[in-house]
């Protein structure tokens, strides 16, 4: 679809700076990311027209449970972003995860939402400053090299702007 890459730019920009404010906003940003993502692996017979719509009511649902259920989002939140970066993750290690998604996708989120209850704030520091740049570099179609230098430059921006910029109070 000819406009998720700028989408995805915008999207991670925000992530990348804004921290634990827009709290809401994130997990609105990540439920229309990850069911955009697994809707297109998974139910490829659809129209993208019903991949976005399922998207949207995701990350509306997202949003809505982080305002209304603000502790047990700050968990879910973690946990699916940590299942999302991990496979993100072996995707950029070239190694091969097709049989595995969900099992590789609970392990990672097992483990962040554990992160996220013990260390929040730096937790969500580190998890925004994974998440923008991840998003942004999605958008752009530099060779493996540069992008893991991009990569590290955002991630170290993230955590930089954040950290002077952002007191992060725990939800929990």
């Amino acid at each position: 679809m000819q406009f998720m890459p700028p989408l995805r730019l915008l999207l991670g920009i925000t992530l990348l700076v804004t921290g634990g404010r827009l709290f809401w906003l994130f997990l609105g940003c990540l439920g229309f990311v990850f069911t955009f993502y697994f809707a297109e692996l998974t139910i490829q017979s659809q129209p993208h027209s019903v991949v976005l719509r399922m998207a949207l009511l995701a990350g509306a649902l997202g949003a809505m449970a982080a305002v209304f259920l603000q502790k047990y989002a700050v968990l879910a939140r973690g946990f699916f972003a940590g299942g999302y970066l991990l496979i993100e993750m072996l995707k950029a290690l070239r190694l091969r995860t097709v049989h595995h998604h969900w099992l590789i996708f609970v392990v990672g989120g097992l483990a962040r939402a554990i992160l996220m209850s013990v260390v929040f704030g730096w937790t969500l520091i580190i998890l925004f400053s994974l998440m923008g740049p991840n998003l942004i570099l999605e958008t752009f179609h530099f060779g493996p090299q540069l992008s893991e230098l991009f990569f590290i430059c955002l991630v170290i921006l993230g955590i930089v702007i954040q950290s002077r910029l952002i007191r992060i109070k725990s939800p929990l």
